[in-house]
């Protein structure tokens, strides 16, 4: 059994599995946001060894995993979405959440009373509309998301992002939207294709241990969390302003620790691929 179908094995369902786990247990809107980010780690893992596995013109049952494992992410994305465009519209007709850009220069950006914007609460106005879109959809015909990932895959194509909004809006053809290139991720990878044996285990060595140094800032992040929220059990009666202001650090580091949980889960999942190629070499006779 090759490196790429033990990750397609084990791994990524592990990551999938996570990701379903903490969106059937969200409660909150904080929540449903990490299972998000939790399905979009699995998502660009699943894609990444689909792109190892073309790479090693790999069998069509290896590519019908990866994609069927690509499917599994996004269907588990778009559910959390759906939730998000729910809860989002609920917290603004509940005043919690601006229905416009709130204007800094009249109201400052530290002002307690006014509503929180998409931004603070980590969402961009795109993700807003696309969830809604999404819901909407899902509305009209319960189901049609996991069906048309279900017929993507069916037919022996990639599920993409782009692939999933084009089939969803009517637009049998992403050709006009493209699922975005990170041009970080681009360089990387080739990067990556120059490396030499040598290179790979300086990498892999630089990855664990950047993957570390964001796992120990997830916990501090986590600690200071949990001391707000037990300072928020202290107050009483008239503090409400008080608790208000101290929710929003809450949610302003939760949104940063969930970030901080994403670039390590990346950096890991980066460093797994380079070591399982170092395995290989070694099974192949190359010193490394």
């Amino acid at each position: 059994m090759t490196a790429l179908v033990q990750s397609t094995d084990a791994t990524i369902p592990k990551l999938i599995d996570r990701a379903s786990a903490a969106l059937i247990a969200a409660k909150t809107s904080a929540e449903v946001l990490e299972a998000r980010d939790y399905a979009r780690v699995a998502y660009d893992a699943a894609k990444s060894a689909g792109r190892m596995a073309k790479a090693k013109k790999a069998h069509e049952d290896v590519m019908g995993a990866v994609y069927r494992a690509q499917a599994d992410a996004l269907l588990i994305e778009a559910r959390a979405k759906i939730r998000l465009a729910d809860e989002y519209d609920a917290a603004q007709e509940r005043g919690e959440v601006a229905k416009g850009s709130v204007r800094t220069d009249i109201v400052a950006a530290d002002n307690d009373v006014r509503p929180a914007t998409a931004s603070e609460i980590g969402l961009r106005r795109d993700e807003i509309h696309e969830a809604r879109k999404f819901r909407d959809s899902e509305a009209a015909d319960p189901g049609k998301t996991e069906r048309t990932l279900n017929e993507i895959v069916a037919r022996g194509e990639e599920p993409t992002k782009a692939k999933l909004r084009a089939e969803i809006s009517g637009n049998k053809s992403p050709a006009n939207d493209p699922e975005p290139i990170d041009p970080l991720e681009a360089k990387l990878l080739k990067d990556f294709e120059n490396l030499t044996e040598d290179g790979w285990a300086d990498t892999y060595v630089g990855l664990m241990i950047a993957n570390q140094e964001l796992r120990f800032e997830n916990e501090n992040l986590r600690h200071e969390v949990s001391k707000l929220k037990s300072q928020i059990k202290e107050f009483e009666g008239d503090q409400a302003e008080t608790i208000r202001r101290q929710a929003n650090t809450i949610r302003h580091k939760e949104s940063e620790m969930f970030r901080a949980n994403d670039k390590a889960d990346k950096a890991l999942a980066r460093a797994k691929h380079l070591e399982r190629e170092l395995n290989e070499l070694k099974k192949l006779g190359v010193a490394v």
